[in-house]
């Protein structure tokens, strides 16, 4: 049976403290948030990478740490590089104030 999850964040909660971004970010990134110029897109970037891993965790039925899940852009899309969750797929929008994203556990 397939599993959906569905989270929405306002980008101005999100932190953008590393003791913070540690908790939720892979390493990898990390170093691209760093490699951004803007700060409106290091919080685009972080509260995209947040509203995917709350869904993904909303999707699945066991317990996974935030930052041990990697997302990075395949043909422009938002692909998962972890190898016990690639029956998931996920999309990321971002409008105006706020990030919204979608993960479907097939």
């Amino acid at each position: 049976m397939a599993k959906i999850g569905i989270d929405i964040v306002e980008n101005q909660r999100i932190n953008l403290d590393e003791k913070f971004l540690v908790k939720f970010l892979h390493k990898q990134e990390i170093e691209l948030l760093n490699n951004l110029q803007s700060m409106e897109a290091k919080i685009e970037f972080a509260s995209g990478r947040w509203a995917a891993k709350e869904a993904i965790i909303k999707c699945l039925e066991e317990n996974i740490v935030a930052n041990t899940i990697n997302i990075v852009y395949s043909n422009k899309k938002p692909v998962i590089e972890n190898e016990n969750l690639k029956n998931i797929e996920i999309s990321i929008s971002h409008e105006k104030n706020y990030s919204v994203a979608v993960a479907l556990n097939i």
